[in-house]
């Protein structure tokens, strides 16, 4: 006696009554992302080339607002984005198993322009007649401030050493007739002895 065929549609009903689950049940043409693989995002902007290991593994584009590289096993990868005129963006990324990493990559650095070959020496310019010009005198010291305080004035300025404060103060004591005190000299930031010296009132 020939036994009828059951529809598909009743095997999961038959597979509850036998004690087992329906998840058992074998699957055809389905396709499962393997167990702990991972992932890569790139997040930059469209028309960068990425590599992974050396190898070509697409281009960013505005849709998928960067690349997605995915269905890679756990481990540590160098990741590179090139575009043409620019110097490459290397970066090292290590992913979990099942993790998904976002590399953000802001922007790639112009590549620097080549100088040109030196042609030789330039041509000596023509001198003009007459004498040459006297350069001006380096400035030695300067006076920012000259404030009054009990006893006379305070003379508040910068020069460029210390040896550079002497011809000031002998200046200073010329014009006051009396013996000027310097009372503080210290380096500056910017390589300059700021100092302070004090003239007596008459």
């Amino acid at each position: 006696m020939r036994r009828a065929l059951l529809p598909a549609a009743l095997l999961p009903a038959l597979a509850a009554g036998a004690g087992l689950r329906a998840e058992e049940l074998p699957k055809f043409g389905v396709l499962h992302r393997p167990k702990g693989f991972s992932a890569i995002r790139v997040v930059a902007a469209p028309g960068l080339s990425v590599f992974l290991d050396d190898a070509p593994v697409g281009t960013t584009d505005v849709l998928r607002q960067g690349l997605l590289v995915d269905e890679l096993p756990a481990g540590t990868y160098t990741l590179r984005v090139e575009q043409a005129g620019f110097e490459p963006k290397v970066v090292k990324v290590t992913v979990a198993e099942g993790d998904t990493k976002e590399v953000r990559i802001l922007g790639l650095r112009p590549m620097p322009t080549p100088l040109p070959e030196p042609q030789g020496p330039p041509a000596p310019r023509a001198r003009a007649a007459g004498p040459e010009p006297t350069p001006p005198a380096p400035v030695r010291a300067v006076v920012f401030e000259r404030k009054p305080v009990p006893g006379g004035t305070l003379v508040i300025g910068a020069a460029s050493s210390p040896a550079d404060v002497l011809p000031l103060i002998d200046d200073l004591k010329k014009q006051c007739s009396c013996t000027p005190a310097l009372e503080e000299l210290k380096k500056r930031k910017d390589g300059l002895y700021e100092f302070r010296v004090r003239v007596s009132g008459k």
